[in-house]
């Protein structure tokens, strides 16, 4: 067997293998129970919703909106590791094996997103459309074709040596997927089908004229680790993930935060938390969930169905904020300094804390709608705040006596 084509199996097993680890413990704690009544709600939520659409619903642009992030967020997982950069960079012209199972794998996993993403919108484009639907399966193979030339666009985009064009050519990449499911929407599988066409020859010549490289190893070895941490970090709602890489990130201006803890002994822990709150992947998650919190308590309507989904963000937050915790517990540079190291689950819940409550208090914006305001209401953060208290100030006891 061609050597390159054994190591990809070999990584794709190991890879295989972790991840069917970690899923059993999410299993274990009750996830598949709560996506399964989510999916019930929410199917019953979207009946109900499509019989108050009106005619003119746009729902061409809806579709399109919903579908382009599945289809432009094509990332290729190479299971690189660092010491590839060493031993297989001379491997280079061998490695074509490698990359085309990757590529593989990559189109295997995330076409079955692009189908999902196809069947949920298939009764909003069935109620918009009528008789003048197109069939289910064309719209999935469509897709699924759509979803194969972003994965190759991923992979052109991943060989530009200068971080510019790569920003570049990835949003013209989103913008010609919003175009496409556009057309394919609204004008019917021809119109669909040439602006495929055309998006992709146009796409095709920009690659041709761009600088690039025959493999980026830096780049791919760089995108690898952050799929890798992300997926770690989702992991680590339900498990401890021993295996959890710590991405850092400068973000400067927000770094400069962590500056207004006073300068004192018993500050170093916090300010070493803060530090790495706001430039590891834990602050990126935290944002990525108060956006989607936002849209969606802008968009609810109702008393109780605010204060439930108020409620499940303050809670998925504080899951995902009882990882920072267990950053830098293996690392010997505090060790160093004299510091106690009992002060650090204290210091990290309070810092895990300080970000939950300024959440808590961004998400109560809303609630003054007067479709949304209760006069118990203003009540919701501050039970959220008290509880998270109650919550962080126990682990960071319980962290501490372990020790």
């Amino acid at each position: 067997m061609n050597p390159a084509k054994r190591l990809w199996k070999d990584r794709l097993a190991a890879h295989t293998r972790l991840v069917a680890r970690y899923t059993f413990y999410a299993g274990q704690s009750g996830f598949f129970l709560f996506l399964f009544v989510a999916f019930i709600v929410s199917s019953y939520l979207y009946g109900r919703t499509l019989e108050r659409i009106p005619d003119d619903f746009p729902y061409a642009v809806v579709l399109a909106c919903w579908l382009a992030p599945f289809m432009a967020v094509s990332p290729i997982r190479t299971l690189l590791k660092e010491a590839d950069l060493v031993f297989l960079l001379p491997m280079e012209a061998r490695m074509g094996a490698y990359f085309r199972g990757a590529l593989l794998y990559s189109f295997v996993t995330q076409g079955f997103a692009a189908v999902f993403a196809v069947s949920a919108g298939m009764p909003l484009y069935r109620h918009g459309s009528g008789s003048e639907a197109l069939p289910y399966v064309a719209l999935v193979l469509f897709a699924l074709a759509l979803k194969f030339a972003n994965l190759l666009g991923g992979w052109t985009e991943s060989s530009f040596v200068r971080a510019g064009n790569r920003a570049s050519f990835r949003a013209a990449r989103w913008l010609a997927d919003f175009i496409v499911l556009y057309s394919l929407y609204r004008y019917g599988f021809v119109a669909g089908g040439i602006a495929f066409v055309a998006a992709f020859a146009l796409m095709g010549g920009w690659s041709l004229r761009s600088r690039k490289l025959p493999v980026n190893w830096p780049y791919l070895r760089l995108k690898e680790a952050s799929h890798r941490t992300t997926l770690l970090l989702f992991f680590n709602w339900f498990v401890d993930v021993d295996d959890l890489p710590n991405r850092v990130k400068p973000r400067r201006l927000l770094s400069r935060l962590a500056n207004l803890l006073p300068l004192r002994k018993d500050n170093a822990f916090r300010y070493l938390y803060a530090l790495t709150l706001l430039r590891s992947e834990l602050f990126g998650i935290m944002t990525r969930l108060t956006l989607l919190a936002l849209i969606i308590l802008l968009a609810v309507k109702g008393t109780w169905l605010f204060a439930g989904v108020y409620a499940l963000f303050l809670v998925v937050t504080h899951v995902q904020l009882s990882a920072l915790v267990r950053f830098h517990r293996h690392s010997v540079w505090p060790a160093l300094y004299p510091i106690p190291a009992a002060q650090r689950p204290a210091a990290a819940a309070r810092v895990a804390l300080a970000a939950q409550l300024a959440q808590a208090a961004l998400l109560a914006l809303p609630m003054f709608r007067p479709d949304v305001f209760a006069p118990w209401l203003p009540a919701l953060p501050l039970i959220g705040g008290a509880a998270a208290f109650a919550f962080r100030s126990r682990g960071g006891r319980s962290a501490k006596d372990k020790r």
